[in-house]
């Protein structure tokens, strides 16, 4: 190869000709989130080269002379610009490149369980994710609640008095782009947790049921050793609260006044007038209205 050629080769490379100007002809997507994966393809590319979206340098995750791979910067949404440059040549024209506004997500409700009869301190329930903005909406089964946004993965709002079921939490951002709904649980299952002998009168005594999601109108139902059936006899009696006269079962009578009283969701108290005060083995099951009751709790009282 002769000195001309030589020169008017390297002219070329220096000055782009045609052949071996830098150009883009695909991008994949061309519209993106932020943290997105992008490939370019073109070239002639090489270490060298300089992604800019607008006017933001954006470093390559992967150089190949005909490919280069970016990971979508943190940008406000809105198109911008997109170009390659390297210490010689730009690629024209620019395209056209999206940046989208990122879809909230929800990735845990705690808790994800709320009793019906939760106390006010109980019903704080904290959302956590990602993407979230100041103006972010909370929805729970599609109508907003009252929230508040600790930061871009964290929200925070209180449970209002819900009835049992399931519930969908999401998250809308002001961009009109609204998360997965992530499931929220009521529960209505009453638990016995402790039963305690309250005041002691002439022929009768409280006896005080504490647990939680108890009823108005839940059902108590007693289940005691029989003294008229035998070593192995029993006897059930059910009692419905703010009801002076329980319905017997089996035929069973029981002392008059003898009744159970709603006190609030986590207390019953029941006014029980036994045969003797001597003390047996009780077995007390409360029944709420809607069929859900607790274990047989046993408690050795008159």
């Amino acid at each position: 190869m002769t000195k001309t050629m030589m020169s008017v080769l390297l002219a070329g490379l220096l000055t782009g000709t045609p052949g071996l100007a830098l150009e883009i002809t695909s991008v994949a997507p061309t519209r993106a989130t932020p943290a997105t994966r992008v490939i370019l393809t073109g070239g002639i590319f090489s270490p060298q080269s300089r992604i800019f979206l607008g006017a933001q340098v954006v470093p390559p995750a992967q150089i190949l002379p005909r490919q280069l791979v970016f990971i979508v910067p943190p940008l406000p949404p809105g198109s911008y610009t997109l170009t390659v440059q390297d210490e010689v040549d730009t690629a024209v024209p620019p395209l056209n490149f999206e940046v989208l506004a990122p879809q909230p997500r929800i990735a845990a409700v705690e808790p994800g369980i709320l009793d019906v009869c939760a106390e006010e301190t109980e019903r704080l329930v904290r959302v956590e994710g990602e993407n979230f903005r100041p103006e972010t909406i909370l929805l729970l089964n599609g109508n907003a609640v009252n929230s508040h946004v600790v930061d871009t993965g964290t929200i925070e709002f209180r449970s209002p008095d819900l009835p049992a079921g399931v519930y969908g939490v999401e998250a809308h951002n002001p961009d009109g782009n609204t998360s997965l709904p992530h499931s929220l649980w009521v529960n209505s299952v009453p638990e016995i947790t402790g039963v305690e002998r309250g005041d002691d009168f002439v022929n009768h005594y409280e006896m005080i049921i504490r647990g939680k999601n108890f009823f108005y109108n839940s059902i108590l139902v007693v289940r005691e050793p029989d003294s008229y059936s035998g070593d192995n006899g029993y006897r059930q009696i059910t009692y419905y609260a703010h009801r002076t006269a329980p319905i017997l079962d089996q035929g069973t009578l029981s002392a008059s006044g003898e009744r159970l009283q709603y006190n609030d969701c986590r207390t019953l108290l029941f006014l029980r007038y036994p045969s003797s005060f001597q003390a047996k083995e009780l077995l007390l099951q409360v029944i709420n209205p809607d069929g859900k009751k607790t274990k047989p709790y046993a408690v050795t009282l008159p």
